[in-house]
């Protein structure tokens, strides 16, 4: 199964998508949890929503990326949370 991630063209993500503790790259500065995860979502609009905000920290342009998780991963609802993930395809450079 596939999912999506949406994200800055400015995060430099190229074959796998790594959690902010390898790549110091946090969209939200509150956040405490999960920080060796990937978020990965079967909602292409939540991707595109969150691509948005990733523009807004990090600058660049909104790119949804086509992913699969690699890994441990857990399922909650229409969102993936794994240890990282591979890039599938890019699905929307917006």
């Amino acid at each position: 199964m596939f999912y999506y991630h949406g994200t800055s063209t400015n995060c430099k993500i190229e074959d796998v998508i790594l959690p902010p503790l390898d790549t110091n790259q946090l969209r939200e500065d509150f956040r405490k949890k999960h920080l060796d995860s990937v978020f990965l979502t079967v909602s292409l609009r939540s991707a595109e929503t969150y691509a948005k905000k990733a523009c807004v920290r990090f600058g660049g342009s909104p790119i949804v990326y086509k992913a699969s998780p690699i890994g441990i991963f857990v399922l909650n609802g229409t969102e993936c949370i794994c240890e990282k993930a591979k890039i599938q395809g890019v699905v929307i450079k917006l």
